[in-house]
């Protein structure tokens, strides 16, 4: 048998804003009153123009944020602080729905509190809170009137903050808010200002357009369990420039006109083995750019709209076509890297393709034709030239594979990749000679002899190998100066150090020997 004995109070501590709020900084405080104005806006028919001026003053140390976008009635003030209450409806194309994003916004800046709002022409109201009344447990707020600010504005002002504005702060903020708001800001009447300047939008849409390979716009509906539509636009395709230090690559999401992820390169979007691949500079061409439109509650996003929320139905049912998407594009980036001049960024106008989508959740396909084949590596390359060579001399592969090794040291972020590359073409030089004695001319020598034959005396090899080999007295003095400043700096007392060009005079002189003794062919 159940019986009731009695009621739990299961109101939350006000403490817990304090709790909740370790993740947010400027940015994301400064987004969630911004939100709101855009909120507001929308819910009122965006009949109007709309302006938001953002404040940060260093000297006094506040933080105010203005909107003219209708301002609350005196019903709607409870949304302010009462936890899990909004304006929006779960239906409204809108940006807030959580009802915890203001609260938290507002007490992880500052410890004092004001918000004026004017509904109209009606009176205006201000609210206002600090620790204090965060230690208390009642959640009784006081209501004043005040003096009249202007018709459907409100004001956010911040005292007692609980961050340092500095220069830098600022700047990151004005980035910020170009990327988060740049499609609301192409809107006409849309007006976004930090310290009185306008904020403009920014975007990531500079493309490349190979041909077969331009950009793909996908659009269409996707119709959710709950038999709402949302609209769906995907751009992808490969970027006019590589940015891998700077990471503006990856999956980026809008929804309902605000970016909440951007420059996703995780496992969620298809950055894993055998999808895409992980993330890595030459993947870093690939770019796709989601956006969708619809009620906010089958938005993907987390509740500080800060990422994208990958166990939400929306996402998951997206999430294979899209890494789809993704896996392709990628595969573009990869095969053609250290062709990127010509193959992509030569080709910096053209169109779009647009390909309609009847209902995302059917689709299977990128409609991309099939990726061009992966550009042989070096080795690979190398080794298919010399491939009938190296069956019927098989001593040959050994040496045609050191000038390959050599060149692929030599440009590893070493500080001594070229003194290494060049110790080991020397290697190359002396086992050619080695081979070419043992395997071509069929001398009877021992390891002792063939020892003595290759070491260097007074910077000279000794001309009885020189003798039953035929090259170019020009081509042996090359030989020799390489094999003497390889010893020389083997045993100075001096750190080795190998500029480029003697790099590239080694290389030159090792393939050269190697064509002329053995018809090696090293030229990439």
């Amino acid at each position: 048998m159940k019986y009731q004995v009695g009621t739990l109070d299961a109101v939350p501590s006000k403490r817990l804003f304090l709790s909740i709020i370790a993740d947010y900084d400027l940015n994301k405080s400064i987004c969630e009153l911004i939100d709101n104005s855009f909120d507001v806006w929308t819910r009122n028919g965006r009949r109007n123009s709309i302006e938001i001026n953002i404040t940060l003053n260093k000297e006094q140390g506040i933080i105010s944020v203005e909107d003219n976008a209708g301002g609350l009635s005196q019903n709607e003030l409870k949304y302010i602080v009462s936890p899990g209450h909004t304006g929006s409806s779960s239906t409204d194309q809108t940006i807030g729905i959580f009802g915890v994003g203001t609260k938290r916004a507002v007490v992880a800046l500052a410890s004092d509190i004001q918000i004026k709002t004017r509904y109209k022409k009606e009176q205006t109201y201000q609210v206002e809170f600090d620790d204090s009344w965060l230690d208390d447990e009642e959640w009784i707020l006081p209501l004043f009137t005040v003096g009249d600010i202007d018709f459907g504005s409100t004001r956010v002002e911040l005292k007692k903050l609980r961050i340092i504005i500095t220069d830098d702060l600022i700047e990151k903020l004005h980035n910020h808010l170009r990327k988060t708001y740049g499609k609301l800001l192409t809107i006409n009447n849309v007006y976004l200002k930090l310290n009185d300047k306008i904020i403009d939008p920014e975007f990531f849409d500079n493309w490349s357009y190979p041909p077969n390979y331009e950009p793909r716009r996908y659009h269409g509906i996707l119709t959710t369990d709950k038999k709402r539509n949302i609209d769906v636009e995907v751009i992808a395709g490969l970027s006019n420039e590589s940015s891998p230090g700077a990471g503006e690559y990856g999956v980026y999401f809008y929804c309902n006109d605000r970016l909440v992820a951007p420059a996703m390169k995780s496992f969620d979007v298809g950055f894993t083995k055998g999808q895409a691949g992980l993330p890595h500079p030459k993947l870093s061409l690939t770019k796709v750019i989601v956006s969708m439109q619809g009620d906010a509650s089958e938005m993907p996003w987390n509740s500080s709209k800060s990422d994208i929320n990958v166990k939400h139905h929306v996402f998951i049912a997206l999430h294979d076509w899209l890494v789809q998407v993704v896996k392709e594009y990628a595969t573009l980036s990869r095969v053609w890297m250290g062709e990127w001049a010509d193959k992509v960024f030569s080709h910096d106008k053209g169109r779009i393709i647009d390909v309609p989508i009847e209902n995302f959740i059917n689709v299977k396909k990128s409609f991309l034709p099939d990726p061009p084949k992966s550009r042989m590596r070096l080795a690979e390359k190398i080794a298919k030239k010399n491939e009938r060579l190296s069956i019927r001399k098989p001593w040959t592969k050994g040496l045609y594979e050191g000038v390959v090794a050599s060149v692929t040291l030599s440009k590893q972020p070493l500080s001594q990749a070229n003194w290494l590359a060049y110790s080991l073409l020397g290697i190359t030089l002396k086992s050619a000679l080695k081979e070419f004695i043992v395997n071509e001319i069929n001398c009877n020598l021992s390891d002792q002899d063939i020892k003595k034959l290759l070491n260097l005396e007074n910077g000279k090899l000794p001309q009885k190998i020189k003798e039953p080999i035929t090259l170019p007295d020009l081509l042996w003095g090359r030989i020799e100066n390489i094999l003497y400043r390889q010893e020389n700096l083997l045993y100075s007392r001096t750190t080795p150090s190998i500029s480029q060009n003697e790099f590239t005079e080694a290389k030159e002189v090792t393939s050269e020997t190697l064509k002329k003794l053995f018809k090696i062919d090293t030229n990439d």
